[in-house]
C-alpha cells in the first residue's frame, strides 16, 4: 500500500536539491538551463506485510494456507533505472558505478543479514539501498520512477568469473548463479516453511525450502556464444514502473512485499517439479507468482504487478 501523500509536483521540485535550475537569457529571451549531477541515495524496504525481511524475523501467515516461514535468502537483481514524464517520456537515470554492490548497469540489493543460509555471522555484502547519479530537465515534469528486475541480456551469459561485482561468482553473486540457464537468478527470494513441504499424492516427498527463482529461460547453448548470444525463449525482466505521486526522490523508498508476492501460494504444498517456483514451463508453482510480479505466464498475458510500491523514506 503507498502510503506517499504529497501534491503533484513538476521536476523542479523532485530534483530542486539535485542541482537543475534554469535561467532566461537576456539578450535571446530562450531559455538556458545549467544543472549539476546529484547523487540520490534510494533506500529499498523488504518486508513480509508488516514485518521486516530479516534473517532473525518469522514470517507469519504467508500464502493461501497461512504458513509461518523463516528467511534462507532474499536478494535481486535491478537494471535499467528511469524517470517517466508526464507525457510518457523514459528518462534513463544512471546507477552510481563506484557505490558498493552496483556498477554503471546493474545493482544487486540483499537483505541478508547473516551468512551461511541466515546462521552465521553478519554479511558484508548487506545492501538495502540503490545509488543514482541524476542529470535531468527541471522543466519536465516526472511521474514515475521506473527499474527492470533482473540482468540485462549482454551481461546475463557472460563469464561470471570474469564479471564486474555484483556480478561476479565467486563474489558477491554467490549463490545467485544458474548454470542450467546459462546465466544468473534474477530474485534468490528462498525461506523454509514451519512443518516444511509436503506434495499431495507422494508421501515419500518433502522439502524443507521453498525457492522462488526468477530467471531467463529456454536459453541454448549457443546464448554465450561470442558476440551474437541467442536470445532465450523466456527472458523473463519484468519492467516495474511506479507513480511518484509528487513526491521528492530523495524522500521515497522502493518497497517489495513477499507476502503479497506470494498471497496466492500454498508454501506448504508443492504440485511439481522443484521445489517453489523456478520459472521452468511448466512449474505448477510459478503462474501466481509471475502474475504478481507483471510476467506472462505461457499462454496467460501479463497484468499489472502488485508487489513492489513506493513508500515514504
Amino acid at each position: 500500500m503507498r502510503i506517499l501523500t504529497l501534491a503533484t509536483a513538476s521536476l523542479a521540485a523532485i530534483v530542486a536539491g539535485c542541482g537543475g535550475s534554469s535561467s532566461s537569457d537576456s539578450n535571446t529571451g530562450e531559455s538556458s538551463r545549467s544543472s549539476a549531477v546529484r547523487t540520490i541515495e534510494v533506500p529499498v524496504k523488504a518486508v513480509a506485510g508488516a514485518a521486516d525481511i530479516s534473517c532473525d524475523a518469522t514470517l507469519l501467515s504467508l500464502g493461501t494456507a497461512g504458513t509461518s516461514a523463516s528467511l534462507v535468502d532474499f536478494r535481486f537483481f535491478v537494471h535499467d533505472l528511469a524517470l517517466v514524464t508526464d507525457e510518457g517520456q523514459v528518462i534513463p537515470v544512471a546507477l552510481d558505478a563506484d557505490a558498493e554492490s552496483q556498477n554503471a548497469d546493474v545493482a544487486l540489493l540483499d537483505f541478508r543479514d547473516k551468512l551461511d543460509h541466515c546462521a552465521g555471522e553478519a554479511n558484508p555484502d548487506f545492501n538495502d539501498t540503490i545509488t543514482l547519479n541524476v542529470d535531468v530537465d527541471s522543466e519536465l515534469v516526472i511521474s514515475d520512477l521506473q527499474f527492470t528486475l533482473g540482468v540485462p541480456f549482454e551481461l546475463n551469459h557472460l563469464d561470471q568469473s570474469l564479471a564486474q561485482e555484483p556480478l561476479r561468482n565467486p563474489g558477491k553473486a554467490s549463490g545467485m548463479a544458474w548454470s542450467w540457464q546459462v546465466g544468473y537468478k534474477f530474485t534468490g527470494l528462498d525461506v523454509e516453511p514451519v512443518g516444511g513441504i509436503t506434495r499431495p499424492g507422494n508421501g515419500t516427498w518433502s522439502n524443507s525450502r521453498w525457492n522462488l527463482h526468477i530467471g531467463s529461460t529456454g536459453c541454448s547453448a549457443d546464448t554465450a556464444n561470442g558476440e551474437n548470444p541467442a536470445p532465450c525463449d523466456n527472458p523473463n525482466r519484468t519492467t516495474i514502473k511506479l507513480p511518484l505521486e509528487g513526491a521528492n526522490l530523495e524522500d521515497i523508498a522502493i518497497q517489495l512485499d513477499y507476502a503479497a508476492l506470494v498471497s496466492g501460494s500454498n508454501l506448504s504444498l508443492d504440485g511439481g517439479g522443484a521445489s517453489g517456483c523456478m520459472s521452468f514451463p511448466g512449474d505448477p508453482e510459478c503462474p501466481e507468482v509471475f502474475k504478481r510480479l507483471g510476467l506472462p505466464w505461457g499462454d496467460t498475458a501479463a497484468v499489472e504487478q502488485s508487489v513492489f510500491s513506493l513508500v515514504a523514506k
